[in-house]
């Protein structure tokens, strides 16, 4: 079993509670497509990145699809330079 395999699945009710953020807001970020629909670890992970965002840069969830969609690129193409590299 890997760690992906691994990480827990959340019901929406735990999740809120785990981050912080209410259920409402998780569905409307889950609509727009900014963050995916399994609630995992990972997806902890990009909601608080979301919020942080969203609280220190004051953006619009149109600036919050775009910003965290160019984050999510840059991590792969550096996961893909690791990859190359070894």
């Amino acid at each position: 079993m890997n760690a992906a395999t691994q990480e827990a699945n959340y019901t929406l009710d735990i999740f809120a509670e785990i981050t912080g953020v209410s259920t409402q807001t998780i569905l409307h970020y889950q609509e727009h497509g900014i963050i995916r629909p399994r609630l995992d670890d990972e997806a902890v992970r990009a909601l608080r990145r979301i919020e942080h965002l969203r609280e220190t840069c004051e953006m619009n969830l149109a600036g919050l699809k775009l910003l965290t969609s160019l984050l999510d690129e840059v991590e792969q193409l550096r996961e893909e330079r690791r990859m190359l590299q070894k």
